[in-house]
C-alpha cells in the first residue's frame, strides 16, 4: 500500500512538472482533478442542496439558465476549473453537480468559503463588508482594476401561482444593486451622491461624468459602471491629498 502510494505521488509530482513546461495552470488542474477523482476534492465539503419552488417556465432563479454549466470556483483557497456550476440567485447560493460512483449530487457550496467563481465570461465574488453588514454574499466584477472598484448584485423578485391545476414560482428580474469598494470599504452605489460622499473634491468631474453618460446609464448600466469606474481611478492620482478618508 505505501509503495503504490509512493509510486503514485512521484507520479503525479513528475507528470505535473512535465505538465507545467508546455501547459496553463488551467489544464493542470483539470488534469489533476480528473486523475485523483473530484470527490476526494475539498468541493465535496458543502451542503446537498434541495430545491424548495416549484418552476415551469423559464422564469427562473438562477444565473442565466436553469442548466449546469461548466465554469471555475476557488474553494477553500484551491482553484478547480471545468466544474458544472449553477448560481441561485434569489436564495444567493452557488451550486455545483458532482458525480462519485455513477450518481449525481447537488451541493451548495459553503459561501463565505467560496472566494470567486466564473461562468462564462461572468466572474463573481464572495464579499462581506466590514463596515456595512448589507453588503454580503456573492456579486458580479464589474471592474476590479486600480484603488475603486465596482460590483453589481444580482436580484429576483418570487411570485407565487396557482391556478386550477398546479401550484408554482416565478421569478423576474430586479433592478440590480451596484456596490463600490474603495481601500477596504464597499458603500453603496445608488447614485452620484454616494460619490459626492466620499469623493467631495471630485463633484465637478463626477456631474460631468453621469451627464455625459446619461443615455448609455440607462441603456446598458453594466457598461456605464465600468467606464465610471476607469473614470474615477484616472482622477483619484489627482486628488489622492484631497480625498476624504
Amino acid at each position: 500500500m505505501y509503495k503504490n502510494y509512493f509510486f503514485f505521488f512521484s507520479f503525479v509530482v513528475t507528470t505535473f512538472s512535465t505538465f507545467s513546461q508546455n501547459y496553463s495552470q488551467e489544464k493542470i488542474f483539470s488534469w489533476y482533478d480528473q486523475n485523483i477523482g473530484i470527490e476526494n476534492t475539498t468541493l465535496f465539503q458543502g451542503i446537498e442542496y434541495v430545491e424548495t419552488d416549484r418552476m415551469i417556465n423559464e422564469k427562473h432563479k438562477f444565473f442565466e439558465t436553469q442548466e449546469f454549466q461548466n465554469g471555475s470556483v476557488t474553494y477553500n483557497g484551491q482553484t478547480f476549473y471545468e466544474v458544472p456550476l449553477k448560481y441561485n440567485i434569489y436564495d444567493d447560493l452557488l451550486l455545483v453537480n458532482l458525480k462519485q460512483d455513477q450518481r449525481n449530487f447537488i451541493f451548495q457550496l459553503i459561501d463565505n468559503q467560496v472566494d470567486q467563481f466564473q461562468i462564462d465570461e461572468n466572474k463573481f465574488r464572495y464579499l462581506k463588508a466590514n463596515n456595512n453588514s448589507d453588503i454580503l454574499g456573492f456579486y458580479e466584477i464589474i471592474n476590479e482594476e486600480g484603488a475603486f472598484k465596482i460590483f453589481k448584485k444580482h436580484l429576483r423578485n418570487r411570485m407565487e401561482i396557482r391556478d386550477r391545476s398546479v401550484a408554482y414560482s416565478e421569478f423576474n428580474p430586479a433592478n440590480p444593486d451596484y456596490i463600490f469598494q474603495f481601500k477596504d470599504d464597499f458603500f453603496e452605489l445608488d447614485n452620484r451622491r454616494n460619490l459626492f460622499s466620499k469623493f467631495p473634491d471630485l463633484k465637478s468631474e463626477i456631474r460631468g461624468f453621469y451627464s455625459k453618460y446619461r443615455k448609455q446609464s440607462r441603456n446598458n448600466p453594466d457598461l456605464f459602471m465600468k467606464n465610471l469606474a476607469n473614470e474615477i481611478n484616472n482622477l483619484i492620482p489627482s486628488a489622492t491629498n484631497q480625498i476624504q478618508e
